[in-house]
């Protein structure tokens, strides 16, 4: 199984010099290759690919770092080229924008594929506690939850520099199978929001964070001192790795949290329902954006993805325009009129008092199960009220469903270990 392990890398006062040249010189191959197509492109209309060797005869500081780097960024910025102008021309499914220079301490970054020697791969884990690494030699690294390294083969590694200095490598590789967890329920069906960051059918709720909002007021005293500094002196770099430090640990927060709820979300339940969110469409309204940002719903989302994969889940996303909130659970009468602040609502069909958020984590289970249902037996219909939006299945369908027919509406008719509750230790 290809997958990606980050690890923190500890490199020594010559590393780290050679690490922050190889740096400099990726940056400088890809920022000379793009400023050579632009002008060309502007002054001519003409495509030209420059050769990465005349760079090491006119410039012999590049001769001093791993090749494969240069080569790698220089391939990188003939991708961005060609992925906007097949953008242009409909060729890609996503627009693309013009390729942008790389600024230094944004995207400090270098790649190098690992090679077959006599010796066995160029790149490779020497021990529990160092990896080697073409021309930077063995490199101290904080071992990952990997029990045997032997058995781990890397196919290529990126080195990377963070705003507060630290090194990173991303090791792309092949692991072995994780070991599978049996689930303790058959199903779990759940709406995410901004006050409360999950509502489960159950009723379970988990509580948003909001790192970014607890240490905003930091944020803005460090901003404010920073740009009364004078630009690029010491005291300028100390603050401003100092607002680095405040904005990563709000990174490494929120990143760990929803580490955690994913997998146990993923660990508990064999099927997973949630709705397919159009973060980008959300955004668009400013009293919310920020907290929506901080929320984080995309990144919860791959994570839950991947995470099922793994462990041979099935992970089913309903239409974004599917409406969860305003269907009641227990009569499917629609309530067209519901605004955002409307929290609790009285069905006036069945007289049901429903908490909004609940009861659209409900529907959003009922939905999926009844696409689950569709997709397993076969059928191709789709409901006449919905819009044709895409909805399906994140993960195949070979393995037969826990449950292939259609939750009970009714929240007070569910099956004996769902009403037991679930997801309490978080």
């Amino acid at each position: 199984m290809k997958k990606g392990l980050e690890v923190r890398l500890y490199p020594s006062k010559e590393q780290r010099g050679l690490i922050d040249r190889t740096l400099g010189c990726s940056r400088f191959v890809y920022n000379h290759v793009l400023g050579m197509k632009k002008e060309l492109w502007e002054d001519y209309k003409l495509s030209f690919n420059p050769n990465l060797k005349s760079f090491k005869e006119e410039w012999k500081f590049l001769t001093k770092v791993p090749s494969q780097a240069l080569a790698n960024s220089y391939m990188d910025c003939m991708t961005a080229f060609n992925n906007f102008f097949n953008s242009l021309k409909g060729k890609s499914k996503t627009e693309q924008k013009f390729p942008k220079f790389h600024k230094k301490g944004q995207k400090d970054s270098f790649r190098i594929a690992a090679t077959k020697t006599s010796k066995g791969y160029d790149i490779r884990i020497e021990n529990k506690k160092h990896i080697k690494v073409p021309k930077l030699g063995l490199i101290k690294f904080r071992n990952y939850n990997v029990t045997d390294w032997s058995k781990i083969h890397i196919y290529n590694i990126t080195i990377k520099k963070t705003t507060t200095n630290k090194y990173f490598a991303s090791l792309c590789c092949e692991l072995l199978e994780p070991e599978y967890v049996e689930p303790k329920f058959d199903v779990c069906g759940f709406d995410l929001g901004i006050k409360d960051f999950a509502i489960f059918d159950s009723g379970e709720v988990i509580e948003n964070p909001k790192y970014y909002r607890k240490t905003e007021y930091k944020i803005k005293k460090t901003q404010r001192v920073l740009s009364k500094c004078k630009k690029f002196s010491k005291n300028y770099k100390k603050v401003q790795l100092k607002l680095a430090k405040l904005h990563e640990k709000i990174k490494n927060q929120r990143k760990d949290f929803q580490h955690k709820i994913s997998r146990q979300i993923v660990n508990e339940n064999q099927i997973i329902v949630s709705e397919n969110l159009n973060v980008k469409g959300m955004l668009k309204n400013h009293k919310l954006a920020k907290s929506i940002q901080d929320a984080s719903f995309g990144s919860f989302f791959n994570m839950i993805a991947y995470k099922a994969n793994e462990q041979h889940r099935q992970y089913v996303k309903i239409g974004t325009f599917y409406p969860s909130s305003k269907l009641c659970h227990c009569c499917g009468f629609k309530y067209k009129g519901l605004k955002l602040e409307e929290r609790f609502w009285t069905c006036p069909e069945c007289g049901t008092y429903l908490d909004r958020d609940e009861n659209a984590a409900i529907n959003i289970l009922n939905e999926g199960l009844r696409i689950l249902s569709r997709n397993t037996n076969g059928r191709s219909e789709r409901d006449e009220s919905l819009k044709p939006v895409d909805t399906g299945l994140v993960t195949n369908l070979e393995q037969e469903p826990v449950i292939t027919c259609s939750k009970t509406t009714s929240h007070a008719g569910k099956s004996s270990a769902l009403a037991e509750g679930h997801l309490h230790n978080f």
